[in-house]
């Protein structure tokens, strides 16, 4: 049962329970309508008077108290089961609703899958240079446009797959936060090309300047990566055994002891 359920459930017994209460304390009512009261009017009797003088004796009026009510048993058993059905109902919605409340929900912690960092693409460096130059000339609705589009198609060189629900923008930004760059001129520079992109007001040499600040920024955080990429994959290959002098070291004579 769910919550909205459980709360629907003991707002009606309350309401059921309510009416119970109020109807065994008020005055009872009748199944079958009684009079009230029983007038018996008496009539005069005939007596003789004299022609000249005649009179009206008055009606006297006789008032019967209420016949008591006296329920039905059935009547008495039928409220009764329904005032315990109902309050065996709110008791066992109140004990799940206990139950839900209390009981500690079983999280599963799912450790995040490790991956290697891969090299920036030499594309992608090339992309950004170029559109550098092309934001320093030109409309800058359109050169911001480019700029970021040329973005989005070089993040796909990474190889990194793009998620079913996310857009190309943000897919662009997951891809080259995987490498140690600045996440606030990169999220500026998207800002930038949603409004040259989905705006109409016009854009002006403001927004060109934030734009070339944060490719700039940009391209200095992805060459740096790739210099200290190479760098590592270069001392990698320096400290690796070369195949031949493996082979020696392998089939190299063996000690003899002295007799």
């Amino acid at each position: 049962m769910s919550r909205r359920g459980v709360q629907l459930t003991i707002a009606v017994g309350a309401v059921v329970m309510a009416a119970l209460v109020v109807a065994s304390t008020g005055r009872p009512v009748p199944l079958l309508a009684r009079p009230s009261a029983f007038v018996a009017t008496i009539p005069p009797l005939p007596t003789a008077t004299p022609p000249l003088a005649t009179t009206t004796p008055a009606s006297r009026t006789i008032t019967r108290p209420p016949a008591p009510f006296d329920p039905s048993p059935i009547l008495v058993a039928l409220v009764q089961i329904l005032l315990v059905g109902t309050i065996l109902v709110v008791l066992l919605a109140l004990a799940r609703l206990l139950v839900a409340l209390v009981r500690t929900p079983h999280v599963t912690v799912h450790e995040e899958p490790t991956f290697a960092i891969p090299l920036v693409p030499a594309e992608l460096l090339e992309a950004a240079r170029e559109r550098l130059r092309d934001l320093e000339s030109g409309e800058p609705r359109n050169a911001i446009v480019a700029a970021w589009l040329d973005l989005e198609g070089s993040a796909a060189a990474t190889g990194l797959p793009r998620l079913p629900a996310e857009t190309s923008t943000e897919y662009t930004e997951r891809v080259i936060t995987v490498w140690a760059v600045d996440r606030e001129r990169l999220a500026d520079l998207a800002a930038l090309y949603r409004e040259a992109r989905f705006s109409a007001h016009p854009l002006g040499e403001e927004h060109r300047s934030r734009a070339i600040g944060d490719l700039r920024v940009l391209i200095a955080d992805l060459e740096r990566v790739a210099d200290e990429q190479a760098s590592a994959d270069a001392a990698a290959h320096a400290d690796a055994p070369t195949g031949a002098g493996a082979t020696a070291r392998g089939t190299g004579s063996p000690h003899r002891e002295a007799p």
